[in-house]
C-alpha cells in the first residue's frame, strides 16, 4: 500500500509555485541569448578586467580567456537549471530533467540562428547538455553523502 501511495506521489504534477525559479531561468537564458550579449559586447566588460587582472596578457590570451568564460557561462546556466528542475518541479525525475534542459538548448540555439550578431551552435548545445549532466552527477553525489 506505502508503494502505490509513494508512485501515485511521483506521478502527481508539481505546484504551479515550483515552476517560478525554472521559468525565471530560463528568460534568463533567452536574455542571454539575444544580441545584447554578442561576443563584441561582452568583449566591451570581460576583456578591460581581464587586461586589470592580468595586465601581461596578450590580445590572443585575453580573447582566448574571454572565449572560456563564455564558454564557461554555457555550462554553468544548464547546470543551474538542471538543478531548479530537480529541487522543484522535477523532483524525482532527473533523467525527464536533463531531457527538458537538452531540449530547452536545441531551442535556445534555434533563436540564436535568427539574432543578429549571434550564431547556432550543436557544440553548445553539447556544452550546454554537459553543464546539465554534470549538475545531475553533482546533485547525486551530494544525495549520496547527506
Amino acid at each position: 500500500m506505502a508503494a502505490a501511495k509513494s508512485l501515485s506521489a511521483a506521478s502527481e504534477p508539481a505546484p504551479l509555485g515550483q515552476w517560478i525559479p525554472v521559468v525565471l531561468w530560463g528568460a534568463l537564458i533567452f536574455t542571454l541569448s539575444t544580441s545584447a550579449f554578442t561576443a563584441a559586447n561582452t568583449a566591451r566588460i570581460i576583456d578591460p578586467i581581464l587586461r586589470w587582472l592580468l595586465p601581461v596578457m596578450t590580445a590572443a590570451s585575453i580573447d582566448v580567456c574571454h572565449n572560456l568564460i563564455r564558454k564557461a557561462a554555457h555550462f554553468t546556466e544548464y547546470g543551474i537549471l538542471f538543478w531548479l528542475l530537480v529541487r522543484g518541479p522535477m523532483a524525482r525525475r532527473p533523467y525527464l530533467a536533463l531531457l527538458l534542459c537538452v531540449v530547452y538548448a536545441l531551442t535556445d540555439e534555434g533563436h540564436q540562428a535568427f539574432v543578429p550578431g549571434r550564431t547556432a551552435s550543436l557544440y553548445d548545445v553539447a556544452l550546454d547538455s554537459t553543464g546539465a549532466l554534470f549538475s545531475h552527477f553533482l546533485t547525486t553525489a551530494i544525495a549520496e553523502i547527506a
